[in-house]
């Protein structure tokens, strides 16, 4: 169902339905508003003739006020009967008291039927200066004045307006419509609320059904806006609003063609507002379901112009103060202070003019200022200079001098505080710079000291290892010896490595290489150590080469202490992952493997020196590897980071492409 009324014949069915319910409603409702207002006469009736005698009644009294005013007025001075000219289908007959016809219509014959009577009052009266006359309708059809006993009421002429019909009514007036649909509304007196109730459900309905079929086809759900779709919503609701509006003066200004063609013309007007009023309605309902309305109406789009003209502008207003208050940050101190200070002297100056001060205090004003002006001048050249050593030392420029000798007061103490910090800073810098020599001339002279006895330890123990003995623990014995004296040297030549880092004192040549070449070293040698382990490598470099500046030999300790972490602390039986990808710029090397130990450790802790990922220490790592391959990737220009998340550990090393 919902398909057929989807097509385009539904929708004209519904559209059509909708429009006569309407009228039907209009029409029923007017029924029902004058069956209320007029009840007596409606149901007050027992018969049909009585409904009609009521209505035709209830018109004809209006029509009798002309012909007896005219009739009274002529009577008095004449008594010739007066010509009623022509009145629509009515034809009347006016008699006096006496029985005497004093007007009679013109179109009246000896066959015309007066079958309705109404009683009237011609009234003279005279108030002193004012005389005039009128006529009133008798209600209980009697001769006595419901102001009889005023004393300005002069005579009072009684008359008795027969009415009757021209035959078949010929002329379109509203005795016609009586005769013709009068019947017909004493039938439906009673149906005309049951016909509005239901016209008013039957036009809800099909109005309802008309807005959810609208831009709508059968079997499909997609939205098909109509023809005039691209025109905006607001721009369609004014274009027909003034075409409505139109239809209605068109029609008032129709005063010369006739009651029945005004009224014709009268219902095509509200069939085309009506017409219209739905149209706009499934045009509004085709819009809110594409949900742009409100942004295709010419009122949005001139707000939006205006917001974006007023953007425009406030941009452009931005741009020029932006560049104004540049240009003013770009001046020296001194000279924006002078600038600063003219402006408000003359800002203040005129201020002052506009309240009505003379020109001896514009004079004495302009005095004060000039004397002023080169305190002003001071104190801008000296705390420019002040300011010139406070960047000089924020930059480390340690050796800079603050002239202090033309300074007066605070700005003198404030000087010569900045001279003694960089002194002070000079000397804590000097004294930091002898400790970490010292530290790294120590642990150097220490090494090298330790390494001589602890090579003998190995060469001898290595020795009596191969020396035959019946004792087999002498064999095992040899063995720890040489293996923990082997990771001693180790340790010893980290600590050397990891403090010529920090401190810089370490040889780079970087050359330019292609990175995957690392790649394939470390798969290379870490392969079958991997794969012993029960961990398995799994690589991946980019087809493109991708070349950086780097020294080889560093550049393999870096990946040979990545490795070896991984090794250490990776998880059995899972995969170790090393890619290489370009990001922009950079060469980025990614080393990635799950944990066997719980990683309840931040990065940075992990970064730090004698730091290790198990809290058991039941490894042989030192803690320097990290430490040291961020030291080995930051002297040649490169960083290294790390990412934790879960158990899963990733190893981060960036190097700018060539």
């Amino acid at each position: 169902m919902s398909n057929f009324f989807r097509s385009g014949f539904g929708k004209m069915l519904l559209f059509l339905t909708c429009v006569l319910s309407v009228i039907t409603l209009a029409v029923s409702g007017f029924g029902a508003y004058y069956a209320l207002r007029e009840a007596d006469s409606v149901y007050g009736s027992s018969t049909k003739d009585e409904f009609i005698s009521d209505l035709f009644l209830r018109e004809l009294r209006y029509e009798g006020y002309g012909p007896v005013y005219e009739a009274g007025a002529r009577e008095s001075g004449s008594g010739s009967v007066v010509k009623i000219g022509n009145n629509g289908n009515v034809l009347m007959k006016v008699v006096n008291d006496k029985g005497e016809t004093v007007a009679l219509s013109s179109e009246a014959t000896a066959e015309t039927d007066f079958k309705y009577e109404i009683r009237y009052a011609y009234i003279e009266w005279d108030e002193g200066e004012h005389r005039g006359s009128d006529v009133i309708w008798l209600e209980n059809d009697s001769s006595a004045m419901p102001y009889s006993g005023d004393p300005d009421i002069g005579d009072v002429s009684f008359y008795t307006v027969y009415f009757g019909f021209k035959r078949a009514y010929p002329e379109f007036d509203q005795y016609r419509l009586i005769s013709k649909y009068g019947p017909e509304a004493f039938k439906l007196r009673y149906a005309v609320y049951g016909i509005a109730g239901g016209s008013l459900l039957l036009m809800i309905l099909s109005f309802v059904g008309l807005m959810l079929v609208s831009a709508r086809r059968p079997g499909k759900e997609k939205v098909y806006p109509g023809v005039l779709n691209g025109v905006p919503f607001d721009v369609l609701l004014v274009v027909t609003a003034v075409l409505c509006f139109g239809a209605w003066y068109l029609v008032d200004s129709l005063d010369s063609i006739g009651v029945t063609l005004q009224i014709i013309a009268a219902a095509a007007a509200a069939l085309f507002t009506l017409v219209c009023f739905i149209g706009l309605c499934m045009g509004l309902a085709s819009r809110l379901k594409q949900g742009d309305m409100l942004r295709k109406t010419l009122i949005a789009r001139i707000i939006l112009f205006a917001v974006g003209l007023l953007g425009a502008i406030w941009g452009l207003l931005k741009k020029i103060v932006m560049y104004f208050a540049g240009c003013i940050r770009g001046l020296p101190v001194a000279w924006k202070t002078v600038l600063g200070y003219l402006l408000f002297s003359v800002f203040e100056l005129v201020m002052i003019m506009s309240v009505g001060w003379g020109d001896d205090q514009a004079i004495f004003l302009c005095i004060e200022r000039a004397v002023l002006f080169p305190a002003v001048v001071y104190l801008a050249l000296t705390l420019r200079k002040l300011r010139d050593s406070g960047e000089a030392l924020a930059a480390g420029d340690l050796s800079h001098y603050t002239d202090t000798s033309k300074m007066i007061g605070d700005f003198k103490k404030h000087g010569e505080d900045l001279n003694n910090l960089s002194v002070g800073m000079a000397r804590a810098v000097e004294d930091r710079m002898k400790s970490e020599h010292m530290k790294t001339e120590l642990i150097t002279n220490v090494s090298h000291d330790i390494k001589t006895p602890l090579t003998s330890i190995i060469n001898y123990a290595t020795l009596i290892g191969e020396e035959h003995s019946e004792n087999e623990k002498i064999n095992e014995y040899s063995e720890v010896l040489v293996r923990q004296s082997e990771r001693l040297k180790r340790l010893i030549d980290d600590l050397v490595e990891a403090s010529k880092a920090s401190t810089g004192n370490i040889d780079v040549e970087p050359v330019p290489c292609d990175a995957s070449v690392f790649i394939d070293q470390i798969a290379g040698e870490y392969t079958e150590k991997l794969a012993a382990a029960d961990l398995t490598l799994v690589t991946k470099v980019p087809e493109q080469e991708l070349r950086i500046m780097a020294d080889g030999r560093r550049m393999w300790r870096i990946f040979d202490n990545l490795m070896s972490n991984i090794f250490k602390y990776a998880l059995p039986g899972t995969r170790v992952y090393l890619s290489l990808e370009e990001d922009g710029d950079d060469a980025v090397f990614t080393f990635k493997n799950t944990s066997r130990e719980e990683l309840n450790i931040s990065e940075e802790e992990l970064m730090e020196r004698f730091t290790r990922g198990d809290s058991s220490r039941n490894t042989e790592g030192n803690g320097l590897g990290l430490s040291i391959a961020r030291s080995m990737a930051e002297v040649q220009g490169g960083t290294l980071d790390l990412s934790i998340d879960g158990d899963l550990f990733k190893a981060i090393l960036r190097f700018p492409k060539i």
